[in-house]
């Protein structure tokens, strides 16, 4: 692909381009000035600064000789940045302002040339995209890793990389409609003035580590997922027989009262064999009545001789169903409603049941 570029834009691209060079060359200098680099260091940051962008550019393009050493004015402009700011100190409000405003003119130029120069070897959109950011960021980010900082193009800074993409997609628009010398006037425009607006009301690119919509979103779904759950057992809670209920009553009953009669065969008087169970009754279903009332899982440890056990006998816990108080906890184990069922339509194992509920009740009451 052959992009022809007007020579009187072309030319104003060069000259914008060394003097880039030599500005960016300054800032670089300034900036090892400041961490106290010797000649070979302000040399080095120099040139990373200027040139860096554009080294990237055409080893990822890979056609043809790098442009910083096929034209040595480049080098020779880094160079003389770095010189100048060895023996000049830039430092003030009017130096920050300079660097500030001339740094966002050269990285909105270089965006520009950057894509033009894809387009030239016929790249497709997106990397010549990619050239155009990397010819205006990439020297900041060698020059900031050189350096032992973190790259200024990341996390929460002024956008950098957002206006280079601007400036890349107009050159693309306009190329695609025939007027490339238009985007390469308008593109860096756009770019400074996205840049200008990013310093004068603080923007900030935002860096939330915790931000992750797919997972608040999935969060949300489980939130309606459980709702739409509570609703369905709500349904079949309604819709229960309450011939079940009944029928667990009966058992339970049946069981206390073979536990009577076992007592009675064991020399026991029945009228203190049926107070006992009477007074144990009693205090079950209180304890029954306290635990559906505050359904929490933690409840179930103040309501003594039910601590560990959640069972559902008396069917008011229906009024409150979930998921804590649909099981039944013996030992440490969790037992879900048929479970208990199966339980209590076996007289040993419903027994065994009984004989624990009241064992728990004597310790309670002997404490």
């Amino acid at each position: 692909m052959n992009v022809e570029v007007d020579p009187l834009i072309e030319a104003l691209y060069y000259w914008s381009d060394v003097s880039g060079v030599l500005l960016m060359g300054i800032i670089g200098g300034t900036l090892a000035r400041q961490r106290g680099y010797d000649i070979v260091g302000f040399f080095f940051i120099a040139m990373f600064s200027s040139l860096g962008g554009g080294m990237i550019r055409d080893v990822l393009i890979n056609r043809g000789t790098v442009a910083a050493m096929s034209q040595p004015e480049y080098l020779y402009l880094a160079f003389a940045g770095a010189l100048i700011a060895r023996f000049i100190y830039f430092k003030g409000r009017t130096w920050d302002y300079i660097q500030s405003h001339g740094d966002a003119v050269v990285s909105a130029l270089w965006a520009a040339t950057g894509t033009v120069k894809a387009l030239t070897y016929g790249l497709p959109l997106i990397p010549c995209v990619m050239m155009g950011v990397f010819t205006a960021t990439g020297g900041s980010m060698i020059r900031d890793i050189c350096m032992g900082r973190e790259p200024a193009v990341f996390g929460d800074n002024q956008p950098t990389v957002i206006p280079a993409v601007a400036c890349s997609a107009v050159v693309l628009v306009a190329n695609s409609l025939d007027s490339l010398a238009w985007g390469m006037l308008v593109g860096p425009v756009a770019s400074f003035v996205l840049t200008m607006l990013g310093i004068w009301a603080g923007w900030r690119v935002p860096a939330r580590q915790e931000w992750a919509p797919l997972n608040d979103t999935a969060a949300q779904v489980m939130v309606l997922a459980r709702k739409a759950e509570d609703k369905s057992r709500a349904v079949g809670r309604r819709l229960e027989p309450t011939k079940l209920r009944a029928w667990r009553h009966q058992q339970m009953e049946k069981a206390l009262q073979r536990r009577i009669e076992k007592q009675v065969r064991a020399g026991r008087r029945r009228t203190e064999a049926a107070s006992d169970v009477s007074d144990f009754m009693e205090a079950f279903a209180e304890d029954v009545a306290e635990m559906h009332q505050d359904p929490t899982p933690d409840a179930a440890e103040s309501h003594g001789f039910l601590d560990g056990i959640g069972v559902d006998i008396s069917g008011d816990s229906y009024e409150n169903y979930d998921e804590e108080s649909q099981q039944l906890s013996l030992d440490g184990s969790k037992v879900q409603r048929d479970i208990l069922d199966m339980i209590l339509a076996d007289e040993k194992l419903t027994d065994e049941l009984v004989e624990r509920l009241v064992k728990r009740y004597e310790e309670r009451n002997q404490g």
